[in-house]
This record gives C-alpha cells, structure tokens and sequence, in this order.
C-alpha cells in the first residue's frame, strides 16, 4: 500500500494550531488542484469546526474508523465538503479504541489496531486516488496518536513560541520512536511555527536555543504562520478558511460601494463586515507553507 504522501500532524501539547493548519493546509493543496484527504483522530472532532461542518449528516464521531479497524468495513469518507477535499470525520467514538490498543477488546489482539488503521487507510487511499493526505491527531492521547503514527510517512509537528509546545515535542519524541518498529518509512517532515507574533527570525532561533539535542535534527521549515486571534475566531464563526475568508472579502468590498450608494436614501442599509487585516498575511502564510511541504515531500521522491 501506498502512504507516501500521508502526513500526521502532532505535537504532544494541545493548542498549538494541528487543527487549524490540517484544514488549511487541506485548502491551499485543493485550490492548487491537488485531490486531498483530511482525517480526524482526535476524540474533540474540531476539524469539523474549521471546515465548518458542525451538524453534517455524515459526521459520525469516528465511528466509521472504528467499525473499519474492528470490522474491516470501508472507512467512513465524506466526499466533497470543498471542491478537492474529502473528510473522515472523528470525535468522541474513538475512545472505543482505547482498550482495544491494549488487547481488552473482543477479538481484538493487542497491537492489531495500528495495523487495523493502516489497512483502512490504505485502501481509501489507493481507491480515492489522493495526492495528500492530511491526519489531525489528538494531543494528549498516546493511543490514538500512536495509531496515527503507524499508517504516516510524515509527521508535521506545529510549534508555539512556548516553552510548553517544546515539552510536546519531547513526548512525541518516544512515541515516534515505538511507532518506527513497525512503521520504519515514517520520517520526519519538519516543525512549523505557529501562531508567532514576533519577528520570524528571532522566534525560530529562540526555538533552535531550547529545544534538547534529540531534536535538533528535526528541520524547522522557513514559513511561519503568523498569529490572529480575531481571524481564527472569523473564520470558525462563519465555518470558513483563512483563504475562504478572504475570498469573501473581496465579493464584500463591491457590496460596500452599493451600501455607500444604498445609504443615501436609506440608511438602514446594512454594512458589509470589514476582513480582519490579519487575514490577508495569514492566507499568504498557509499558502507559502502547502508550497514548501510540497517541495519536500517531491524532494525526498525524487531522492529515493
């Protein structure tokens, strides 16, 4: 089976923007015309919020994961939620896996869920014909991510400029580790900062000064995405991406020149919101980081 292109986003530490990044990265590989998978193993579903599909009829908590590693059934993949992009929705019925990683599940040998996962994956893969795959795993859940880990090629890890964004890092670490006795093409792709809000490069070495020396061959990649609450907050609001939010702006700035018009004679004309100005640099970052994930997936290709 074919996982080349499939990428885990982890991080041992919640709130470092695995979330936000799996569905925008997702965006910007679709809207360069690459067919994308995003999968959510996190027992939260908060990849639903971001691709604002809160009350979809195909969410099924992850039941659909579970009943393919325990039952062999096809995942549940709902197809087009954006133009490219298809999604695997998780939530709170992955918890059902947890005594199953230890063997307490019925039939179910300890050890067998990875590979379980790994066998699901690969054949939604081979059938879909994905050019990216994009995995948000839970923080917190050794399980679950140890799960992930198994059926990965990459792993992505986002970092803050706090120091416990670090210590995540240094849980992931073993994890990783475990994961190659049976997954030994797992690599890994690199760290991305997240959410920085002041200059790139004093971030960046600040990081490179703290983290230990395991990890100081773990490239941390040129692009950053800079930080907006106010845009996060837009966009989970309205259910939309960072580029899709933009997007819109711009069909909303002809709208203003009508309500400036429309005012004269009517002033309960409503205004158009104005685009947090954030949003612009945010959607360029998302944009600059797809391109340089992609150059390094096509790199390591052309090197193997």
């Amino acid at each position: 089976m074919d996982l080349s292109r499939v990428v885990s986003l982890a991080n041992g530490k919640g709130g470092v923007g695995k979330t936000s990044l799996t569905a925008n990265l997702a965006g910007e590989f679709a809207r360069e015309g690459s067919r994308t998978l995003v999968v959510d193993l996190d027992v939260s579903g908060n990849l639903k919020l971001d691709l604002g599909l809160v009350g979809h009829e195909g969410d099924d908590a992850g039941r659909g994961v579970v009943d393919a590693i325990v039952e062999g059934t096809p995942l549940n993949i709902v197809r087009d939620v954006r133009p490219g992009i298809d999604w695997i929705p998780g939530g709170a019925r992955l918890n059902w896996l947890l005594p199953m990683t230890y063997g307490a599940g019925p039939g179910i040998p300890a050890g067998s869920v990875g590979e379980g996962w790994r066998q699901a994956l690969g054949k939604a893969i081979a059938e879909g014909e994905y050019d990216m795959v994009l995995v948000d795993t839970p923080p917190g859940n050794r399980e679950l991510q140890q799960m992930a880990l198994t059926a990965a090629r990459w792993i992505l890890v986002p970092l803050r400029s706090d120091p416990a964004s670090w210590e995540g890092l240094q849980v992931l670490g073993p994890l990783v580790s475990h994961a190659r006795k049976d997954n030994t093409e797992l690599r890994w792709l690199g760290m991305v900062l997240f959410g920085h809000q002041s200059t790139a490069t004093r971030v960046r070495q600040n990081v490179l000064d703290n983290l230990a020396d395991d990890h100081s061959a773990i490239p941390l990649l040129q692009t950053a995405i800079r930080s907006s609450e106010k845009t996060a907050q837009e966009c989970r609001l309205k259910g939309l991406l960072v580029r899709e939010l933009v997007d819109r702006a711009a069909t909303d700035s002809s709208e203003r020149f009508r309500a400036l018009r429309a005012r004269r004679s009517d002033p309960t004309v409503s205004i158009p919101e104005s685009l947090p100005q954030s949003s612009t640099s945010m959607a360029e970052d998302y944009a600059e980081l797809a391109a340089e994930v992609a150059a390094l997936i096509l790199e390591a290709e052309e090197a193997s």
